[in-house]
């Protein structure tokens, strides 16, 4: 259950900030100010979950709620490795999401 709350938690983060009308501005000021890096970050379903699930990752660690940070809670006990690991999940899964609710509005 908790990994489903993570993968849910990390669209829906993305979702927002990628397409939502209330972070338009956001995003057009990165890609005039950094349009390299921060506006890809920030238009790209692949990319930004991935920073999404190394700060709920961090802040899990950091908390002490390790429930929240998926590799931690299946006892891997080295902070850094579960921390990536959490971004990489965090990445694919999103973006499986995301591709199959681009199929299904089709």
């Amino acid at each position: 259950m908790n990994l489903l709350v993570f993968i849910l938690t990390c669209y829906g983060i993305s979702n927002i900030v990628i397409f939502g009308s209330i972070f338009k501005s956001f995003r057009q000021y990165w890609e005039i100010i950094s349009p390299d890096f921060f506006g890809k970050l920030f238009t790209c379903m692949i990319c930004l979950p991935t920073y999404v699930g190394f700060f709920i990752s961090i802040g899990a660690h950091v908390t002490g709620l390790h429930q929240f940070s998926p590799f931690a809670s299946m006892g891997l006990n080295n902070p850094l490795i579960a921390i990536f690991l959490d971004g990489c999940l965090a990445s694919g899964s999103v973006w499986l999401v995301h591709t199959l609710q681009e199929h299904l509005e089709k």
